[in-house]
């Protein structure tokens, strides 16, 4: 099987996976019980964040709040910024980018009160600078950008974005960066809130991470116990909060050289694609190295993600997330691709296990695909 799809989720590692169980035996115990297991407990949950904040800083202070992934990280950030400015700062800025744990929580927001706006992308799928100078005012509360796109791969102006909010303290920053950890080198100061979800970089299914620079701007919009600060309220996962923190660490630990693997994999397929009449590829070349969208016009992407999977080749359409909601994608629709490129695109997206001999097997089966399809291609 050539596993494709690491966009969409990756197969966790054995040193991660022998954390969780090693915890799970020895530090079993509620970080909230007064025994002395319990504050041994608490004491090993502190210390996972301690690591964190240095493996991770966004500014001098920063705060960890764990969460179950990266839609709750974004759910929290946002409804809880938005909720605790919206008298005096209720203007939203997002982009058309987003995973859908933003977009749906901004239209959410839109429906409870919130004036929404939308800054526009260049046509290689980035924010567009100028534009969203000219959407900033007092008014504007929140702005929202994720750093690297999950479809395409695009890596966002972050540094830019952050520049530009330094005039207008009222602006906080929230950024996701699921796509972005083990894949290129991080770029967090002088952002406001960031989130992660373990199983992209080969930690747990179930893992999420929230940094903010201050916990107290947030509004809580989950209630309990008061765990994390009062912001997260439910027992505390501790087996899976350190195994996170082993998986940070593996992610860190060799980024360049995967990073510089992934981009050579990009740029032999990109080479090898040029060879066939209608393919075409979407991905911006300067784009994150772990994605490369390709478009085959004329043929349904999902009649494609069966061929390759027939093939034991495991592709996605689009996100894991919306792949199964029949409609065009609204990245490449606003990025003026031809509707019959987004309908005939998918999204080859590589990880830490890709090896070579994956890139070769792919190749000698895409010359039996493109054979059976090529009378389809526009």
């Amino acid at each position: 099987m050539i596993y494709f799809d690491n966009a969409a989720t990756t197969k966790p590692h054995r040193d991660v996976l022998d954390s969780f169980i090693k915890v799970n035996e020895a530090v079993y115990f509620n970080p909230n019980s007064p025994h002395k297991w319990g504050l041994q407990a608490e004491k090993v949950l502190l210390q996972s964040k301690e690591r964190i904040q240095a493996m991770l800083p966004i500014g001098q202070n920063t705060d960890v709040i764990f969460t179950s992934g990266a839609t709750e990280s974004n759910n929290i950030a946002l409804k809880g910024i938005a909720y605790r400015k919206k008298q005096f700062a209720n203007e939203i800025i997002t982009s058309v980018l987003e995973h859908p744990s933003v977009l749906e929580v901004m239209r959410h927001l839109e429906d409870d009160g919130f004036k929404l706006k939308y800054v526009n992308i260049t046509s290689d799928g980035r924010i567009d600078i100028n534009h969203l100078a000219s959407l900033m005012n007092d008014r504007v509360g929140l702005v929202t950008c994720m750093y690297v796109n999950n479809i395409m791969g695009q890596i966002q102006p972050i540094d830019e974005i952050v520049t530009l909010l330094k005039d207008y303290p009222k602006a906080h920053l929230h950024v996701d960066a699921v796509q972005a950890l083990g894949k290129i080198p991080l770029h967090l100061e002088g952002i406001n809130s960031v989130s992660f979800s373990g199983h992209k970089f080969n930690g747990l299914k179930g893992q999420g991470l929230l940094l903010i620079d201050n916990k107290d701007k947030l509004e809580p919009i989950v209630h309990g116990g008061g765990q994390e600060y009062g912001i997260r309220s439910g027992t505390v996962n501790l087996p899976m909060n350190v195994s996170l923190v082993k998986a940070i660490a593996l992610a860190l630990d060799d980024l360049n050289d995967r990073n510089h693997r992934m981009r050579h994999f990009n740029n032999e397929l990109r080479q090898f694609f040029k060879k066939y009449k209608g393919v075409y590829i979407n991905s911006p070349e300067d784009g994150a190295p772990q994605i490369l969208n390709i478009a085959f016009p004329g043929v349904k992407g999902e009649v494609l993600v069966n061929a390759f999977s027939k093939s034991d080749i495991m592709v996605s359409t689009t996100s894991a997330c919306s792949s199964k909601r029949g409609k065009l994608n609204e990245v490449l629709m606003a990025m003026g691709i031809a509707d019959n490129k987004i309908e005939g695109s998918i999204r080859l997206s590589f990880g830490d296990l890709t090896t070579e001999d994956d890139i070769n097997h792919f190749k000698e089966k895409f010359e039996i695909i493109y054979t059976e399809i090529k009378e389809l291609l526009k």
